[in-house]
């Protein structure tokens, strides 16, 4: 089922449908409603939103300062698998999988209805997880207790050359189920799933604001900030906050992204290094060092942490401060270590606003990676590792405009549409040749 966000009359935003993807890119004017679209994906993803049903929207806005987004006739609706969420001035509903799964269940008669009845909600429910990339974390819960007697065949079940194939593993599963089950195996079996979602989301989101720049300045006086009741967005707070567990976390990272630099923390200290002997404090550091910092620390720590998984990265605005080329670099990182690969399973989604074209064709070159190197890999990895690779099945864009989104991304050749990154230089070149054409 294809994930879709349906907006109208919020904020800035009067009418958008956005097939949501794994990883999604938002380009725009100022204040066209980028931030908009990726702060309520944001919290539409949250699993505490999710599972939380007293947990209302107006509350997560305030958060964000959307709140006064809301309107009389606004409409947010979100539908996934297992996930549907509905928003407007008179009703807000949610419905997630393990009512899906309730539903199900209450219409199931073991007497009357076959096997593959059962198997069809068996299947659904742990696509919940597998759709997630937690198949590895379900696997070792079931270990523990071994529920059904089938520890033998968990290696078969989770094969780990197809731990994020949703299909595969449903598919193993069920051949270890050839007989029927009843109801009070599968409820079990639910309760062990739900037990499982209850601890594997300690930080369901990692949003990372334009604001940033400020982090490394105010980090070691967060502290004065929350007791002196200073205003602050919360997301910014927030962010504050985990910059400063990742310092404790993350004491060394080398800045090759934007020069020959070195981040070091020594003696409760933050510095950088332009050579072994060379170092500024951290808030002396250039601007691009201040912008790029929190993104590259935030996202280290998170995946150096144990059961610290974040299944939504969201990086606003990611070539603040940064040349082209280190913009490039960047994005390069972010698809790297932020999406899920054949080699880790801990994150899922990238959200990334911009209003930079250099943004846009750095990513069509990770498209077309991928697309030329389904017959060229060695070849294409020579260039462009393949860790940071795009695949176009997971990847959509949109340009945000006139209270709407129009798709920039080109489904038949798998790029981001050419007129989108070229619009801008256009008009300045279309400037310098009517003010060249000018006789003196």
């Amino acid at each position: 089922m294809t994930e879709k966000l349906t907006i109208k009359n919020f904020g800035p935003i009067r009418d958008a449908e956005i097939e949501v993807k794994d990883m999604m890119v938002f380009i725009g004017a100022q204040s066209s409603g980028k931030s908009t679209l990726a702060k309520l994906i944001t919290i539409l993803n949250d699993f505490n939103f999710r599972q939380n049903f007293s947990n209302k929207l107006e509350n997560e806005l305030e958060k964000y300062n959307l709140k006064s987004f809301l309107k009389k006739n606004t409409l947010i609706e979100y539908k996934s698998l297992y996930f549907t969420y509905t928003y407007t001035n008179k009703n807000e509903s949610k419905f997630d999988y393990n009512e899906f799964l309730k539903h199900f269940m209450s219409k199931i008669n073991p007497d009357k209805d076959d096997l593959k009845t059962i198997k069809i909600i068996l299947g659904l429910m742990v696509s919940a997880i597998v759709f997630d990339g937690k198949s590895h974390i379900l696997k070792r819960e079931l270990q523990k207790d071994d529920y059904f007697g089938f520890s033998d065949e968990l290696d078969s079940i989770f094969d780990l050359k197809n731990i994020n194939n949703r299909e595969k593993i449903i598919e193993n599963l069920l051949k270890v189920y050839n007989k029927k089950i009843n109801l009070t195996e599968l409820t079990e079996l639910g309760s062990k799933v739900r037990s499982v979602f209850s601890f594997i989301r300690p930080l369901d989101s990692m949003y990372i604001p334009a604001e940033r720049t400020i982090i490394p300045l105010i980090v070691n006086n967060i502290a004065g900030l929350i007791n002196n009741k200073v205003l602050m967005p919360y997301y910014v707070l927030h962010a504050v906050q985990e910059f400063e567990k990742s310092l404790q976390i993350v004491d060394n990272f080398d800045l090759n992204i934007i020069g020959n630099l070195r981040f070091k923390r020594n003696g409760g200290k933050s510095y950088i290094y332009h050579n072994r002997n060379q170092k500024v404090f951290l808030r002396e550091a250039s601007s691009g060092v201040q912008s790029i910092l929190p993104i590259l620390l935030l996202i280290e720590s998170s995946n150096k942490t144990e059961n610290y998984i974040n299944l939504n990265y969201v990086v606003e605005e990611p070539e603040l401060n940064l040349y082209p080329e280190a913009q490039y670099e960047l994005i390069k990182h972010l698809v790297k270590n932020c999406l899920e690969t054949d080699h880790k399973v801990q994150s899922k989604n990238l959200i990334i606003t911009t209003h930079s074209p250099y943004i846009l064709a750095s990513i069509n070159n990770l498209l077309l990676s991928y697309k030329k190197g389904q017959t060229s890999s060695e070849k294409i990895n020579k260039i462009i590792d393949k860790e940071s690779w795009i695949n176009p099945f997971n990847f959509n864009a949109y340009e945000v405009k006139d209270g709407g989104v129009e798709k920039i991304f080109n489904y038949k050749s798998k790029l981001i549409e050419d007129t989108i990154i070229d619009e801008v230089s256009e008009i300045i070149m279309e400037d310098f040749k009517e003010i060249a054409s000018i006789n003196d």
